[in-house]
């Protein structure tokens, strides 16, 4: 069931960024999406395969794996962006789209088919920082 939700999520949300971000340990290790050719789980380890070779994670030491614009993607991010503006707890849009809110670990939070002119409320949200992607566009969220 891990194994499917990992290839369904990995297709989904690799689309826009350029590493595969494994924490273990403390540690973080980046490798460039498009050497990927294959993640899967094997004898309790996850097994990463690219065209530069094979990388095996026991999971017991896994923290998390996500999927990054960059090694400090979520640090760079701007806090506005021209077709989206945060602001007492309300993310205004411009333009018409799919807008999508990802918590800092990179799960998939909210999908919303957006209107010109929208005004999404994160009220409902925990307190934490988000990253809201609509286009091309992403900005960091701090609610």
């Amino acid at each position: 069931m891990a194994a499917l939700l990992l290839m369904a999520c990995t297709t989904m949300l690799a689309d826009g960024f350029k590493y595969l971000t494994i924490t273990y340990n403390g540690t973080e290790e980046n490798i460039s999406l498009p050497i990927v050719k294959k993640i899967f789980f094997q004898d309790g380890n996850v097994v990463v395969t690219t065209t530069e070779g094979e990388y095996t994670y026991p999971i017991s030491i896994m923290e998390r794996i996500t999927f990054t614009e960059s090694a400090d993607a979520i640090k760079a991010l701007p806090e506005q962006a021209e077709n989206l503006t945060y602001e007492n707890g309300t993310l205004s849009i411009k333009g018409n789209g799919l807008m999508s809110i990802y918590n800092t670990n990179g799960a998939l939070i909210s999908v919303a088919n957006v209107k010109e002119g929208a005004n999404v409320s994160l009220e409902g949200l925990p307190t934490g920082i988000y990253i809201v992607r609509m286009g091309d566009k992403a900005i960091k969220v701090k609610k």
